[in-house]
């Protein structure tokens, strides 16, 4: 369960940077999650909340985004989202997709909302 070491590094980057601001309390957090990060959001969740508790972040809200993945299709010309990574189809020309998949494996910490 990876999710739990990816909240504990959030966590302390989130504290860090509400003490640099002299926040009294984290009230949310917005994290964008890469598509292929293998994340489980509700595994997220739970650690999340685990990992704030006792904390200024206790009880923040956790606002999850999940990147789609994006490719190009070099028979229709087309930008498209996949609905599913490992089906990598064409969802215009149903065509087998065998061009860059534009993705990543990362998670960022887009917002901090502090009191």
């Amino acid at each position: 369960m990876h999710e739990l070491t990816l909240c504990h590094q959030t966590h302390e980057l989130i504290i860090r940077e509400a003490k640099l601001q002299n926040a009294k309390q984290i009230t949310a957090v917005w994290i964008e999650i890469g598509a292929l990060s293998c994340i489980e959001p509700e595994a997220m969740r739970f650690c999340f909340d685990l990992v704030c508790q006792g904390s200024i972040a206790e009880n923040c809200q956790l606002h999850l985004e999940q990147k789609q993945v994006t490719v190009w299709c070099n028979k229709c010309q087309k930008l498209i989202q996949l609905k599913n990574v490992f089906i990598a189809v064409c969802s215009e020309c149903n065509s087998p997709l065998s061009t860059n998949i534009d993705a990543d494996d990362k998670v960022w910490v887009k917002k901090i909302q502090i009191k």
